[in-house]
């Protein structure tokens, strides 16, 4: 009797057992796409800007995935489906779609995709995000590392689908500036968020197009004309923005009268000192610097996110006094840098600091808002971080856009930090190993608890 309670009693526990596991199935089916986060930073869980923007999607939008599949890139295709289903779990109007666009190229070529693409279609309109443009090498990191920004791309197609603004960023040229064919992957950001750019020479156009929302100097090495100085303060007073981005050239000090002009109109001095820093610097040396930020509207997500963005050659500023403008400070250096005015001895490798050099920290950039409150102008010390060779460096892609956004008036940019990735190789099993894996796995193990299971059992029968 006492035997026949005991095997009941066994038997109960394991019904319930399989009961409860049952009920805890359904109850996790139950809650759709709940997961949990352990990693550091949480790194997999989407931002409150994306979560906001998939909310407020109210009508179809297919997310079509365009990939191509090769041992090289699988980790990376499932990082891109991964966040597309990520996005789809939280709004039933999100439609994820994936295709090999190998075996698919008249499909492709219906979006005009050429390459690995994510192609977003809501109705008649469509924006198509570069794959390849989602992975960028880490900074700083083991090697094989990289960083992946496809959230933060993905909610900007996201947005612009629903946006009706349009913008138009005119870039000027003549003054060998950094020219658009250089600055690519700001140009696709822009784009990204309905701002189009293109460039203007105005001694041949005269006048700023009325159209253009913000006017772009980056990084010119001659002067502008008296003539360009007068069209630029036209179109300025006529409500234009100006987006002004210093770089260095030997005899700016002495050149850049009209360029000086222009800057100082709006309470900003150009001390034409280029900034030596020991303390906040990058690897790459004193002549880089890593930036601390003012408080502004432009920065302070950035900061709290801890974005800071890494400038070369940049510019000492002074903030002067302007009655119609307000300036306020973006970025400066540390307390430790100077400012280098021997700019001769500083192409000779012969920088030492002197009483001419002015001391740290040296403002870098300043915001400038008029008496209403509006934005008026963004004016840096520096301009190489706009390039295609360094706005992928720390958080000079986020600082760039958040200026341009600020400038715009557009108070909704996105500020998403970059998911860092450790690479891993692929391992691939020869045949003799993959017969190995199969019998460890598929018969030995099996095999192992069924032995245990039968020795478990004799020894409760024997005893």
């Amino acid at each position: 009797m006492k035997k026949w309670l005991g095997h009941t009693n066994s038997m109960v526990l394991s019904i319930a057992a399989v009961g409860i596991f049952i009920l805890l199935t359904l109850f996790l089916r139950s809650l759709g796409g709940f997961q949990l986060d352990l990693t550091a930073g949480k790194q997999y869980t989407l931002s409150d800007q994306t979560l906001t923007t998939i909310q407020g999607v109210k009508e179809d939008v297919r997310l079509i995935a365009f990939t191509v599949s090769t041992s090289q890139n699988q980790k990376l295709n499932r990082d891109v489906t991964d966040m597309l289903n990520e996005y789809a779990k939280r709004n039933k109007k999100l439609k994820v779609e994936q295709y090999d666009l190998n075996q698919e190229p008249i499909l492709a070529k219906q979006y005009s995709v050429t390459a690995a693409s994510i192609v977003l279609v809501q109705g008649e309109k469509k924006r198509v995000i570069d794959i390849g443009s989602l992975f960028t090498q880490a900074q700083g990191s083991g090697e094989g590392a990289y960083q992946f920004t496809g959230e933060e791309k993905l909610t900007s197609g996201l947005l612009a689908l629903s946006s009706t603004r349009q913008g138009k960023m005119v870039f000027l040229t003549g003054h060998e500036e950094i020219p658009l064919s250089q600055m690519t992957e700001l140009s696709s950001s822009l784009a990204q968020d309905n701002v189009k750019t293109e460039e203007v020479q105005l001694n041949q156009a005269g006048s700023v197009p009325k159209d253009a929302s913000v006017l772009a100097i980056v990084g010119p090495e001659r002067d502008i004309s008296a003539t360009e100085l007068k069209s630029i303060r036209t179109y300025l007073n006529d409500g234009g923005k100006l987006f002004m981005a210093l770089g260095f050239h030997p005899n700016m000090g002495s050149n850049w009268k009209n360029l000086d002009a222009l800057a100082t109109d709006y309470g900003v001095k150009d001390t034409h000192a280029i900034v030596v820093d020991q303390e906040q610097t990058n690897t790459l040396g004193p002549l880089w610097t890593v930036p601390t930020f003012g408080s502004h509207a432009i920065t302070d997500k950035l900061a709290a996110s801890n974005l800071y963005p890494v400038l070369s050659l940049s510019i000492a500023l002074q903030a002067g006094e302007q009655k119609d403008w307000k300036t306020t400070l973006l970025m400066k250096s540390s307390a430790a840098s100077y400012g280098e005015t021997n700019i001769q001895g500083l192409l000779n490798n012969e920088t030492q600091k002197d009483d001419k050099d002015p001391q740290g920290p040296l403002d870098l950039g300043y915001a400038v808002e008029g008496k209403d409150g509006k934005p008026k102008a963004v004016i840096l010390g520096t301009s190489a971080l706009l390039s295609d060779t360094e706005i992928s460096t720390g958080g000079n892609r986020d600082f760039v856009l958040n200026s341009l956004n600020y400038v715009q008036e557009h108070s909704d940019g996105l500020t998403i930090r970059p998911r860092q990735e450790q690479d891993f190789k692929v391992a691939y099993l020869t045949a003799a190993q993959a017969k190995t894996v199969l019998a460890i796995s598929v018969v030995g193990l099996p095999l192992l608890f069924a032995v245990i299971g039968i020795l478990l059992w004799w020894r409760r029968k024997s005893a």
